[in-house]
């Protein structure tokens, strides 16, 4: 039995249904990561790593996403279920060499073999695509309802422009994140790093937020990726490396 083609497979399947009930819901059961640990756990005793040093990697990429992924969630950046599902996701495919298992009909890009970090880099770089999207609703707010500021004229520029990157005025919140605040009486941007566990989203009309996207669809999104090219990260220094 090809079992790195069973990691695959039980990788994506775990990302798609997490992805999935995080979209409708915004809440992931722990449950989810109890099963794909345990289906982990089984792989490991028909495919326990044959030498010192595949023993090696497999315990430095489980510790290495442990730490991360904990460092992450105790700043504020990651939620729980994020937190989990990437640790979860390094226990089913420690290292990632290439698609398809049996040998790769594509050449993936590369500087580490530890998937976890690759996925997580990949979904970071691919979040950033979320910058397009607040300008475009930033655009259609402005077309459709007038100046994007008003309330807020007193902000700087370099404030306004920060605002205009990182989110969106919208008159109908779901699902985001407020970056505006009320301070004696007067309307002011709130860039300040708050906790994805304890912040609650936006309920106010007519508000600049910050849409609250799940990182597991980044992950996802971040995995399918690399299962194609590669990291991220280093196709990019592949392409613009000085010769």
């Amino acid at each position: 039995m090809d079992f790195e083609l069973v990691r695959i497979v039980l990788a994506l399947a775990m990302l798609s249904i997490a992805s999935f009930l995080d979209l409708r819901k915004r809440e992931v059961s722990d449950m989810l990561w109890v099963a794909f640990g345990v289906a982990a756990g089984m792989i490991y005793i028909f495919d326990f790593p044959a030498t010192f040093t595949e023993q090696s990697t497999v315990a430095i990429s489980l510790l290495l996403t442990a730490i991360i992924s904990f460092g992450i969630y105790k700043s504020g950046m990651f939620g729980g279920a994020d937190a989990l599902g990437l640790v979860v996701f390094a226990a089913i495919m420690p290292t990632f060499s290439g698609w398809p298992a049996t040998g790769g009909i594509v050449p993936q890009a590369t500087f580490h073999p530890i998937a976890s970090l690759i996925v997580l880099s990949n979904a970071i770089i691919l979040s950033l695509f979320g910058i397009i999207v607040n300008i475009a609703k930033n655009l259609a707010y402005a077309r459709n309802s007038g100046n994007l500021f008003v309330g807020l004229e007193h902000e700087s520029v370099i404030r306004k422009t920060i605002a205009l990157i990182i989110g969106h005025r919208t008159r109908k919140p779901r699902y985001a994140f407020p970056i505006e605040t009320m301070v004696d009486r007067r309307r002011v941007f709130d860039f300040a790093l708050k906790s994805a566990e304890n912040v609650e989203y936006e309920t106010r009309s007519d508000v600049w937020v910050m849409s609250g996207t799940p990182l597991l669809v980044y992950m996802f999104a971040g995995f399918t990726v690399m299962l194609i090219v590669g990291d991220l990260m280093a196709l990019a220094y592949s392409i613009f490396r000085p010769t």
